[in-house]
């Protein structure tokens, strides 16, 4: 009995050190914060210094994103609460005018994670930066104020990406 739990505890920790891999593995730089409603980022192209903004839910998975409500937002100050539900690490990153390379860093399947930007006229690309997830289809176009006309979407969502779940 006492061999059987030896290897029960060496399967635990193995477990858990190819779970920590897994994570740093996937991980980038940035600034960002997971599971709080503070803004993530530290620059001052777009973070808001803690300010909470309009609720917007954003999901990633393999390999799409989905932007609750559409692609056309009102200019403003908006917190994305985003879940990722694929089965992979991912993150959302936003670019556009006064906003450049926003994130909310990477974090696991199942994690989530706040990031809270003020927006102006413009297209703003958002996508994942996990090297390669881009390209598979991890990217939308957001269309803010009199350029996408100029006001929020009426329900719905809008969802990048590929087929993979």
């Amino acid at each position: 009995m006492r061999l059987h739990a030896q290897h029960r505890i060496v399967a635990i920790a193995a477990l858990m050190a190819v779970v920590a891999l897994g994570a740093t593995a996937c991980g980038s730089a940035s600034s960002g914060s997971t599971s709080t409603p503070a803004a993530a980022g530290g620059n001052s192209s777009g973070d808001t210094g803690g300010a909470q903004g309009t609720p917007v839910n954003v999901m990633l998975k393999n390999y799409s994103i989905t932007v609750s409500g559409g692609t056309t937002l009102a200019a403003g100050t908006y917190t994305f609460h985003v879940s990722n539900s694929g089965p992979a690490s991912h993150n959302l990153t936003i670019d556009g005018p006064g906003v450049s390379d926003q994130t909310t860093g990477t974090f696991a399947p199942g994690g989530t994670a706040d990031l809270t930007v003020t927006l102006k006229d413009g297209t703003y690309e958002f996508y994942c930066s996990v090297p390669g997830h881009k390209q598979l289809g991890m990217d939308v176009s957001l269309t803010v104020g009199t350029g996408g006309g100029g006001g929020s979407s009426g329900g719905g969502s809008t969802e990048s990406g590929g087929g993979w779940s």
